[in-house]
């Protein structure tokens, strides 16, 4: 459906929407086989609720969906305990659709196609009793084979026989969990794992390559000299860095021995950049990855414009142009004995109120001291993200757990193209192989 349908006319709402495929849609097709796995009894299926539609009234495909449509407003209030109840239900069911739709059910017949009687004219009464008395016989010589055989064919009914009551106890739980939280719960919680969907992603000696690549010859390519941000041009070499591979130098050292040999302004800036990668790989060659943070703290700002629109944005905070200053800040005491502007509490063993901990706070700061000198490495460490979606605080941390090396595992509930382009370019960006 397009965005607000109450708003369009009936015209552009019809072609929107499109005609009929001919089928049921995805939501209403779901409708229909909870109704059946909620409140029908077991062994009376969808597929088979058709088949007697089709047998005892004459129902099309078409006219059999609508009727399912129609059941959907005469749901049971529980579930359905026996064959027998379900179809008197869907014979209900089967009326009461025939009276709003005004048609009429007629009874099988054997007339022709052309409408002419013709041939011989078989009771179906009997019809099917001959059937029966035909399986019947059929029985009775398998239970004489069996007895000759040593085969006990109602094993497996005993059996069923025998766990029946513990399949009724857990199905009246069931019932009782969709009646309390609804099968929305039931639904919401099955799993959706599939390994045909997985991706993996392990080919960032290829992405050092390139980015290498891409850096010297972009200067190269440029028309007129430009200054680097020198911020950005950190966090540029720490990346590489923490790709470092010997395949990695050996193709900086021959771009360094190549552009050499050219004259210019450009040339030389690109030998100089390329001289600033091959040292910084070259001494991180043998080191594992780290996660550093190279970004400005921001601060948020809140406004109100002149037509009473809320608007927010960040800002680079006063006198911290980096973390290390933001860190210093946050360490220092808001007043005479009171806790850090930044600091974390714990929870009391007794009495459950929540206090100041030195401890926790030290241990805290230090991890963003250190993340902001050194940096981190969680290089051996295998890490599961759940709900890292684009601009969530989950793909942050994505995003540092794959720069510091871990081997990490995320998961989406939302399988597709897009997403998956995402997840790839994150890892192009930030993933390192430890």
């Amino acid at each position: 459906m397009p965005d607000k349908p109450e708003d369009l006319p009936l015209r552009e709402l019809a072609a929107a929407v499109g005609s009929f495929s001919g089928t049921l849609g995805k939501h209403t097709s779901s409708h229909i086989a909870r109704l059946f796995s909620a409140k029908m009894p077991g062994g009376f299926t969808q597929s088979a609720a058709r088949s007697l539609l089709q047998t005892a009234y004459w129902l099309g495909p078409h006219r059999q969906d609508a009727l399912l449509l129609a059941a959907l407003t005469m749901e049971p209030t529980s579930r359905l305990p026996s064959e027998a109840e379900a179809k008197a239900w869907l014979d209900s069911v089967a009326q009461a659709y025939a009276k709003s739709s005004g048609i009429a059910y007629t009874a099988a017949s054997a007339s022709g196609s052309d409408g002419s009687v013709g041939g011989v004219v078989i009771n179906s009464a009997e019809f099917d009793k001959a059937q029966r008395e035909q399986r019947e016989h059929v029985l009775q010589q398998m239970q004489v084979l069996a007895r000759y055989a040593g085969i006990d064919l109602r094993e497996g009914t005993r059996l069923s026989e025998s766990t029946s009551a513990e399949k009724q106890i857990l199905q009246s739980e069931l019932d009782r969990i969709g009646a309390e939280f609804g099968t929305a719960l039931v639904e919401g919680t099955k799993p959706l794992f599939d390994p045909r969907k997985a991706r993996r992603y392990d080919s960032s000696w290829n992405w050092a390559r390139q980015e290498a690549a891409e850096w010297v010859y972009s200067i190269l390519a440029s028309r007129e000299q430009s200054a680097h941000d020198q911020a950005s041009d950190s966090a540029r070499l720490h990346v590489l860095a923490n790709r470092s591979t010997p395949a990695l130098l050996s193709l900086v050292a021959a771009t360094i021995s190549a552009t050499e040999k050219s004259s210019g302004e450009l040339s030389r800036q690109a030998v100089a950049v390329a001289k600033r990668i091959y040292a910084v790989c070259k001494e991180a060659l043998d080191s594992a990855p780290v996660y550093k943070e190279f970004s400005s703290p921001m601060r948020p700002v809140t406004s109100i414009s002149l037509k009473g629109v809320i608007e927010y944005s960040e800002t680079p905070r006063e006198n911290e142009p980096s973390f290390v200053e933001y860190v210093q800040h946050m360490q220092s005491e808001a007043g005479a004995g009171d806790p850090p502007l930044l600091h974390l509490k714990e929870k009391a063993k007794r009495g459950g109120t929540w206090a100041y901990s030195t401890g926790l706070s030290q241990v805290y700061f230090g991890a963003l001291e250190q993340m902001s000198t050194t940096g981190l490495s969680f290089a051996g460490k295998t890490a599961l993200v759940t709900g890292c979606g684009r601009g969530s605080i989950g793909a942050d941390i994505l995003r540092g757990l794959l720069a510091g090396g871990a081997r990490v595992v995320a998961t989406t509930s939302s399988y597709s193209r897009k997403t998956m382009l995402f997840y790839e370019e994150m890892y192009r960006e930030h993933g390192v192989d430890s």
